[in-house]
């Protein structure tokens, strides 16, 4: 009985350590496991991280790239005209040289020219004259002074002027002499048809009723007969007085053409239209007709 016993007390033992060693080994293996899967986890973590990093960069790489030509595009669609503006700021303006005007004294030196004409205006500084051909020029009076009586000169009067320089442009008289050109119209007539031309040429109704010796007779194509006052010729529309035919003809009148007629002095020629003035019975001269009626118009109220 003790055998026995003793050999099933054996094989218990043996049973319990085979079974404790089981027991050992089936716990260590899913710790090992465990161990490996968190390595393994942590490995392709890093890769994940890695190919995150990776493909992060390569984004950045590809945004960066993607930038580029943008920027490069951005230059490239520059506004064409600024580029025009700046190519033309580089390119030097040409220099465009203006010839200087000669001095008075260079003027001077020069040649002389003589011309008959009459004097329109006159101050200390200037003469303005009309040639025989109806041209009107300007000349300066230079510093040194003109030879002949200048303080003499009146409105009207014919004389020679002797002139160095250009009459276009530049014109300085040198000297004033009498003229032998004879018209049979007298300085005062010429000095009053300057009056007329000057009243017409600024349309002044005012000024052209004051040259007027009432009753004046009156035609403007409209109308014809006699205006008996200065009220009631101021009143008159304007337009009516200084049509545009009448104000060319008087405006370009050439007074060498100036005659005296059995009607007076006609300024502007024959036929309409044309301003008629005289010396009235107390010796004063003054328009004594006025017709603005263009040519041929026959049209009457």
């Amino acid at each position: 009985m003790k055998r026995n016993a003793g050999k099933i007390f054996a094989l218990l033992m043996s049973g319990f350590l085979i079974f404790a060693g089981g027991c050992g080994a089936s716990d260590a293996e899913p710790e090992a496991a465990t161990e490996e899967t968190a390595e393994e986890n942590a490995s392709e973590t890093n890769e994940d991280n890695n190919e995150a990093e990776e493909s992060g960069t390569e984004t950045d790489a590809e945004a960066s790239s993607d930038e580029a030509p943008a920027e490069e595009a951005s230059e490239s669609d520059t506004d064409p005209s600024l580029e025009t503006a700046q190519t033309q700021e580089d390119i030097p303006s040409p220099v465009i040289s203006t010839p200087s005007r000669p001095t008075q004294e260079e003027l001077l030196a020069g040649d002389r020219r003589t011309l008959v004409g009459i004097v329109l205006d006159a101050t200390r500084y200037s003469v303005s004259i009309q040639s025989t051909d109806g041209t009107s020029y300007y000349l300066t009076i230079p510093d040194s002074g003109v030879s002949g009586n200048l303080y003499s000169l009146t409105i009207g009067q014919i004389a020679t002027f002797t002139y160095a320089g250009s009459l276009d442009d530049t014109a300085l008289l040198v000297d004033i002499s009498d003229s032998g050109l004879i018209t049979g119209i007298y300085v005062e007539e010429y000095a009053f048809a300057i009056k007329i031309i000057n009243a017409v040429k600024t349309m002044n109704m005012k000024a052209l009723s004051d040259l007027t010796n009432f009753p004046v007779f009156l035609d403007t194509g409209n109308y014809s007969g006699p205006i008996n006052t200065s009220g009631e010729f101021e009143v008159i529309d304007s337009e009516k007085i200084f049509s545009e035919a009448l104000v060319n003809r008087i405006v370009n009148y050439n007074l060498f053409d100036l005659k005296f007629t059995d009607a007076g002095f006609v300024l502007g020629g024959n036929g309409a239209p044309n301003i008629t003035f005289d010396i009235d019975d107390d010796g004063i001269l003054g328009i004594i007709g006025i017709n603005s009626a263009p040519a041929n118009d026959s049209t009457k109220d």
